[in-house]
């Protein structure tokens, strides 16, 4: 059974942003902002419905999908694509397949401990992020009830002290990345 990915996290470090953007396309001015942002993740997961939130200070951006259905994303405030996404279980690892303009796009999220990875994948390039649980130690199985408490409740909007931007996904860490 996957685990449940329910928590707040926040941002501890992310490596080879701007190289991800830049394999994107994405404008100069654009790729320094977003890797100057120290996003934070809010995760709501209940069975086979979650939503992830990342916590930016200019902006959130909210994914609320069914895990196995594919759905249309809108990228537009991070790149001003869309595209078909896909997130599924493949063992403890979350992982989305984003099929559009761009090939080769995804991320992977799983747990170590109380640590959050997701490394993002786009053409040719990978940027990893790692982020720390807050306010718990554990999480029961998919569909159990979570066992921590939320700094703050999900619908209000965060402190900008907790805020942030995030990163996405590969199989395995590539070689060089640290964890």
């Amino acid at each position: 059974m996957p685990p449940n990915l329910t928590g707040y996290y926040r941002f501890v470090s992310q490596e080879n942003m701007d190289n991800y953007l830049r394999a994107l396309d994405i404008n100069v001015v654009l790729r320094k902002l977003v890797c100057l942002l120290k996003p934070d993740k809010e995760i709501i997961h209940t069975g086979d419905h979650m939503v992830i939130r990342t916590i930016t200070s200019l902006r959130d951006y909210v994914m609320d999908f069914d895990v196995g259905v594919q759905f249309e994303e809108d990228l537009g405030p991070v790149d001003g694509r869309k595209c078909q996404t896909t997130v599924s279980w493949e063992g403890d690892q979350l992982v989305c397949e984003q099929l559009g303009e761009k090939r080769n796009r995804g991320w992977r999220h799983w747990l170590e401990g109380d640590q959050l990875h997701l490394v993002r994948r786009g053409p040719l390039q990978l940027a990893k992020s790692r982020s720390q649980r807050v306010g718990g130690h554990s999480v029961g199985a998919v569909g159990s009830e979570p066992a921590l408490q939320f700094p703050f409740p999900f619908s209000e909007t965060s402190s900008p002290a907790l805020r942030g931007a995030a990163t996405a996904a590969h199989k395995h860490p590539p070689p060089g990345f640290k964890s």
